[in-house]
């Protein structure tokens, strides 16, 4: 008689007190042998409460949650250290990465685990996003990964009639609300720590494919989730850096080589994009990071251990990759117009050159 997979749901929270409520609701509600999940919440040292309020939740209603265990880190790891801490011991069959701000259906998790278990090369599998604050309309169906390294949700504000009805690839799989496989976790490695938050559900899903896994969407499996795109400009130093890193590490030589003069337009244009913006002090601290040894020393680590695991080679990587920039929050009519066309034609040319 087949054994129920065991699961470790990883709630990783910093100054998140006023979605507690929801997000423990929805861990009450869902549906799965208790004996084989559980729950575990790293606070990253917030300064709103969030764990006392977590606490409290816990003290009033624990004959209705799933083991819960409580992390208290006493510093900010970021989203990648907060999970790791978990990952890096889990025992677990899969790991379920769920935000803070989200909240589970009763099949969630049953779903998603319906999916990778009739998929066993799926590395991970994303449940589909659904906007907490307007249910009729989705936030992510699978996350898309632009061949310059910027990543975004596919879907986000669109209808939920419009969200598929099949499993499906995905470029990658956001870390708002994705099951990870342990064994796919144990050979391909945890999060980059160095990345600490964005852009490290992508780089952990662009490694899956080079190792030659797939990433997948499960569209009965539901979580509603208070999506929001930062609007705060300290977040560009990380995005713009670690978009940076992703692209140093991951593409082969080649590949980087061939993408040059498309990637030295885009940087140009993000200059100018930080420059209206108002963070280019950012921007340059961001590039900066790269003039240090010590940051080459990591790259050319991280490129090893990758080139050690590659099973696919970036013409199959660069079929499962898009050339537009289309998150909605940073399309205007430029890019729509102009530069959307030139890197759709840019980009077929590219994948008709790389062999390797």
């Amino acid at each position: 008689m087949p054994t129920t997979p065991t699961i470790d749901v990883i709630v990783v929270t910093w100054n998140h007190a006023r979605f507690v409520e929801f997000m423990m609701e929805g861990l009450c509600r869902v549906e799965y042998p208790r004996d084989a999940l559980t729950v575990h919440i790293v606070d990253n040292a917030s300064a709103d409460g969030s764990i006392d309020a977590v606490k409290a939740f816990i003290a009033q209603h624990e004959g209705r949650l799933p083991k819960t265990l409580i992390y208290e880190s006493g510093k900010n790891l970021g989203f990648s250290g907060g999970n790791n801490l978990i990952m890096a011991h889990s025992t677990a069959d899969y790991v379920y990465l769920c935000n803070p701000d989200a909240s589970f259906e009763v099949d969630t998790l049953k779903e998603v685990i319906a999916v990778a278990e009739s998929h066993q090369n799926a590395a991970s599998v994303q449940s589909m996003l659904v906007l907490a604050q307007d249910t009729t309309k989705l936030n992510s169906v699978g996350n898309d990964i632009q061949f310059a390294g910027f990543g975004y949700c596919r879907g986000n504000m669109d209808p939920i009639a419009n969200a598929p009805t099949e499993v499906r690839p995905i470029s990658y799989a956001s870390g708002a609300g994705t099951l990870y496989r342990m064994s796919a976790l144990r050979t391909i490695g945890l999060f980059d720590d160095e990345l600490f938050a964005y852009h490290e559900d992508l780089d952990l899903g662009w490694r899956m494919m080079i190792v030659g896994y797939d990433n997948l969407i499960a569209p009965k499996s539901i979580l509603y989730h208070h999506y929001e795109f930062p609007r705060t400009i300290s977040k560009w130093y990380l995005m713009e850096r670690n978009r940076g890193i992703v692209l140093l590490t991951l593409y082969q030589i080649p590949t980087l080589v061939l993408l040059l003069p498309g990637l030295i337009a885009i940087e140009l244009a993000t200059w100018l994009f930080a420059i209206k913006g108002g963070w280019a002090d950012k921007k340059w601290r961001a590039v900066s990071w790269f003039f240090k040894g010590s940051s080459w020393r990591y790259i050319s680590k991280k490129r090893h251990e990758v080139a050690k695991l590659r099973r696919r080679g970036d013409r199959e990587i660069l079929k499962r990759f898009v050339a537009v920039i289309a998150h909605q929050e940073v399309e205007n009519g430029f890019v729509t117009a102009v530069a959307n066309p030139l890197m759709r034609a840019y980009i077929t040319i590219v994948r008709a050159i790389v062999w390797w």
